[in-house]
């Protein structure tokens, strides 16, 4: 509602008492001003924003007269010195950190915090904004998040040195099926550091160790941009030994390789060994077939192809890839069948070819090819024929169709296999008829 002139008025003369000037005729006018007139129920005479310009007018007029600013609603501006962190032991966790600002001054209610930087470590800030009741403005609060303590935030530590330069990597003690996080940190050098974490080695209870992913893929080989620390994630999902490496580059100081060795064992009886799963197998396999080389040999390569899925991506190529995260390349089908063929005390040997790996195997005395990979469809696009065995089982006149680079990598004690007369086929069809098969196959498929 706009103040009555005899209102104005008051103040006009006051300020005449006060600061003794005589009222110009702007002053004046207002002062002469009618009262407006009373409004009438339910409909007020102005709306708010026409009460809001006629009083910023009268305070502008005054102020013109008299030289005096006249503001209504005065803020008061807020400064960092009002605020505080109270927590002054903030340390990293590779999530955002949201220490708590207080103040003394300014109701918790008149202000809200934002944050900046307050993920890595080094100098983070709260930024402070007053809600405009009593204070207006904003201020910049500095805080330091400091590197993690080991000793209170991780079970273990390693480090690895070059000349003033340390990589340092932290971790807890691993809960198989779940994720570990390894934080890597370093110190010395010039802080601009770079990290990697290499494929994983699993080392099985048994004494045999394979790397668990293809460490030539690019997210195995790429290292971080520049920072001060890099927290990864791994997930083991078998009882034993992980055998992990984290790298450091600090180009500016003249350090392109510093290597922390990282060895993080877990038993889970819910997450068994490489080597105790394939036992359970090779043990159902004997009570389930007749005990004759061919029928566990055939109970196994099936047993294989029910557990895992061949992984496209090319990242996965373990026997503990696919017999515990159910993913593989032809790596992970070969390696998983001979050991299934070595427990069961089947003869057997690798093959490779085409960019390509799988498996030879002797069978009641006579040497024949398997290859599960390709084996492993449930698709059936050649009518009667039995393709989930279509590679079970191949003389080396007939893998050579699939395979045609494979005899010059084939190893030394198979070469009575490709010189001897080739008396078997697939155990499922004819070679006249797999022949023929086996041609439109390999001009339709990519290799493995």
């Amino acid at each position: 509602m706009r103040k009555p002139a005899s209102c104005v008025l008051s103040i006009a003369l006051s300020l005449v008492m006060t600061v003794g000037f005589i009222p110009s005729p702007a002053l004046a006018e207002i002062a002469s001003a009618p009262e407006p007139a009373a409004q009438s129920a339910g409909k007020p005479n102005e709306s708010p924003a026409e009460t809001t310009s006629g009083q910023a007018r009268a305070n502008d007029q005054i102020s013109a007269a008299s030289g005096t600013n006249v503001t209504a609603n005065a803020t008061q501006p807020i400064d960092a010195s009002m605020f505080s962190i109270e927590d002054t032991d903030i340390r990293y966790t590779g999530n955002p950190v949201m220490p708590t600002v207080t103040s003394s001054t300014v109701p918790s209610d008149q202000y809200t915090v934002a944050y900046e930087n307050n993920v890595a470590i080094g100098q983070a800030t709260a930024v402070v904004t007053a809600d405009d009741q009593n204070y207006s403005g904003t201020c910049a609060i500095p805080f330091e998040i400091k590197p993690a303590n080991a000793a209170a935030n991780y079970q273990h530590s390693t480090t690895a040195q070059s000349g003033d330069i340390t990589l340092t990597v932290q971790w807890n003690d691993p809960r198989l099926g779940q994720e570990t996080t390894f934080h890597v940190t370093a110190t010395g050098g010039s802080g601009a550091y770079q990290f990697r974490m290499d494929a994983p080695t699993y080392m099985d209870p048994d004494g045999s160790s394979e790397s668990v992913a293809d460490p030539s893929r690019n997210q195995w080989q790429q290292y971080t941009g520049e920072c001060t620390s890099h927290d990864y994630q791994f997930e083991m999902t078998a009882s034993g030994t992980y055998y992990l490496r984290f790298y450091l580059m600090d180009k500016a100081a003249g350090v392109y390789y510093l290597r922390s060795n990282v060895f993080a064992s877990a038993n889970d009886d819910a997450y068994p060994a490489v080597s105790a799963i394939v036992k359970s197998a090779v043990d159902k396999c004997s009570a389930d077939t007749d005990g004759s080389d061919y029928a566990r040999a055939l109970w196994l390569h099936d047993w294989t192809l029910d557990h895992l899925e061949y992984d496209h991506d090319l990242n996965w190529c373990s026997a503990e890839s696919g017999l515990t995260r159910h993913q593989g390349t032809c790596e992970s089908y070969q390696r998983i069948y001979s050991k299934l063929l070595d427990v069961a005390g089947i003869a057997n040997g690798r093959i490779t070819g085409n960019g390509h790996t799988w498996n030879a195997v002797k069978i009641d005395d006579k040497w024949c090819q398997m290859d599960l990979t390709w084996d492993d469809t449930s698709d059936n696009w050649y009518g009667d024929l039995d393709q989930r065995h279509l590679y079970f089982g191949l003389t080396d006149e007939l893998m050579a169709i699939a395979h045609s680079d494979h005899t010059a990598n084939y190893p030394k004690w198979a070469l009575k296999l490709m010189l001897a007369p080739a008396p078997m086929c697939n155990f499922f069809g004819t070679v006249s008829h797999y022949s023929a098969v086996l041609k439109r196959v390999n001009a339709q498929s990519d290799t493995a």
